[in-house]
């Protein structure tokens, strides 16, 4: 634990700049929070590798329901919104590689000068709702509501085994610091087959981000 920590710390100082801003949020999330362990995880797959930060926290009472149709809609809607901005700063479809896709327009969208009406709630909205979409349709995960005594957030989860993702709380923390690179498949399928593999969740899933379940929040951007 105190090796751990010392690593965590020298690595405020001496980190990329992407490793110091992933501490920091973690930091943030850990707030309030009992933690009982905290270490540097190289999670890999056949696909590739991938560095994360992993702490546990003490167990909080939590409810966990699925998503019903009425909440799935405007969600769903969003999704499909994802083809012209695709088309708006790729210049070109969806390929076989979506997440792929998916990154190289969040890094044009986050680089352009020109956000072409796309706000950040927008680009949250839009590529979140594909991203969950796309875990849901081909990962084997459902959409869900997770609700505890800080409040409640939408996430994704397995159905086989209890691993989640914050599809809207990945996209809205990259947007301050201008991080992206984090969506490839090969970084997803990484993250979640350790998530998958034991207790500890990637990040604290308590309070990551205000359910964002505005009713197609992002007509703004048609």
């Amino acid at each position: 634990m105190g090796i751990v920590t010392t690593i965590i710390d020298a690595l405020r100082s001496i980190g990329s700049p992407t490793q110091r801003t992933a501490i920091e949020r973690q930091d943030e999330q850990l707030k309030g929070k009992r933690v009982i362990g905290r270490r540097r995880h190289i999670a890999r797959s056949e696909l590739g590798q991938t560095s994360v930060f992993v702490a546990t926290t003490q167990p909080e009472p939590e409810t966990v329901v699925p998503l019903s149709a009425a909440e799935l809609k405007p969600i769903l809607e969003n999704a499909e919104l994802v083809v012209p901005f695709l088309n708006t700063f790729l210049e070109r479809n969806r390929s076989e590689r979506f997440l792929d896709d998916l990154d190289e327009a969040f890094e044009a969208w986050s680089e352009a000068n020109d956000k072409r009406g796309y706000t950040d709630e927008a680009v949250v909205e839009i590529v979140g709702a594909a991203f969950g979409s796309f875990c849901s349709e081909n990962l084997r995960m459902r959409w869900i509501r997770v609700s505890d005594a800080d409040g409640s957030a939408i996430a994704i989860q397995g159905t086989a085994k209890d691993f989640r993702g914050f599809p809207y709380h990945a996209i809205s923390k990259r947007i301050p610091s201008g991080e992206y690179g984090s969506l490839s498949l090969s970084t997803f399928l990484c993250r979640m087959r350790h998530n998958a593999s034991g207790s500890q969740s990637m990040q604290p899933n308590k309070r990551l981000h205000p359910a964002l379940g505005n009713p197609r929040a992002a007509e703004a951007a048609r």
